[in-house]
């Protein structure tokens, strides 16, 4: 009963029977203090209900699997790799389908779940030939109600995609932060922008990316080897000007074509504003504020340091929003530039 176990609570609070939970009895008390369960639970118990959200971390969930067997009704999950966990659940003969959502927070814990959590979020399945289909129709159904969008995608498939487009982001940015301190201990406090973009993953929780590369480790090492032989190449061509306007020039259009596919919760393409700001106590409330009583919705907020006195909020908002909150901007005093 975590962010992820306490906002699927939330979210289908009054649109299916009662909510059991299983975890410690503190995280019990305050799920439902909150209305994300309506009583505490067993194993043994949840056996016999509907379906069966397993929400652990995923070295978790394999284990629960077994414990689970046999379940009478239905067993989902919501882990970020999937073709061990789908292939675990098979041995044991649950009516199983995959899932993985695509929402989540920099929070942890319970006490951040909130119902809209997966409103308008991916939320991929990941049925075999061996899945019952009317299985997958009911878990779709629960996604729906949970207001997200059901994916369907082979779990081979979905392992490669998350190696590639959130794993390999991890481990590169890893490698970069060891490279540089390797350099020189002092090469980090003088990192530009570019680099602390580029590097912002390797803060997250230690323990939760080990567990999930480790689950992993098949497919982030095909996205690896693809990724080495496209550094290789790159480096072959470093000295050639004309290869390296090409490299650029393709490498531009393919970040431009995400601009069609990164969607805010509604459907409505996204853009990143830039506002330079004094390091000074109260200026992120008075960004905010200013956009906030004028109803344009922040997607997301990240800082930029340029130095100890100057830094940038790069604000993500939806594309119809971006021109009206660099007009308020600019005339409440502050630089906004459109990226």
């Amino acid at each position: 009963m975590g962010l992820i176990g306490g906002s699927v609570g939330l979210a289908a609070r009054g649109a299916v029977g009662e909510i059991l939970g299983v975890d410690r009895p503190e995280v019990l008390e305050e799920a439902a203090s909150l209305g994300a369960v309506d009583r505490p639970s067993t194993l043994k118990e949840v056996r016999e209900a509907d379906l069966v959200v397993l929400a652990a971390p995923i070295s978790r969930i394999r284990e629960l699997l077994g414990k689970l067997s046999p379940a009478r009704g239905l067993v989902t999950d919501v882990a970020s790799t999937k073709t061990g966990i789908v292939r675990e659940a098979e041995r044991h003969g649950l009516r199983f389908v995959g899932g993985h959502p695509m929402a989540g927070s920099q929070l942890s814990g319970v006490a951040n779940a909130r119902p809209d959590l997966f409103r308008g979020a991916r939320y991929f399945l990941t049925p075999t030939e061996r899945t019952d289909p009317e299985a997958y129709r009911e878990v779709s159904r629960f996604v729906q109600l949970l207001g997200a969008i059901p994916t369907a995608v082979a779990p081979e498939k979905h392992d490669l995609l998350m190696a590639t487009l959130s794993h390999l982001p991890h481990l590169m940015a890893a490698a970069l932060l060891k490279v540089a301190s390797d350099i020189s201990p002092e090469a980090l406090s003088f990192a530009g922008p570019a680099f602390r973009d580029l590097t912002r993953v390797g803060s997250s929780n230690p323990s939760l990316w080990a567990d999930i590369l480790a689950e992993n480790a098949p497919a982030l090492g095909e996205a690896l080897g693809a990724f080495a032989g496209a550094m290789a190449q790159l480096g072959s061509e470093i000295q050639d000007r004309r290869s390296m306007e090409r490299r650029f020039r393709e490498a531009r259009r393919a970040y431009e074509a995400l601009g069609g596919i990164l969607v805010d919760r509604k459907g409505m393409s996204s853009a990143e504003l830039a506002v330079p700001v004094e390091n000074r106590p109260g200026v992120l409330a008075e960004v905010t504020t200013l956009l906030g009583s004028n109803s344009i919705n922040i997607l997301d907020l990240y800082v930029r340091h340029s130095n100890t006195e100057r830094a940038a909020l790069v604000l993500t908002l939806n594309s119809e929003d971006a021109r009206r909150a660099q007009k308020l901007l600019r005339e409440a005093g502050f630089g906004a530039e459109l990226l």
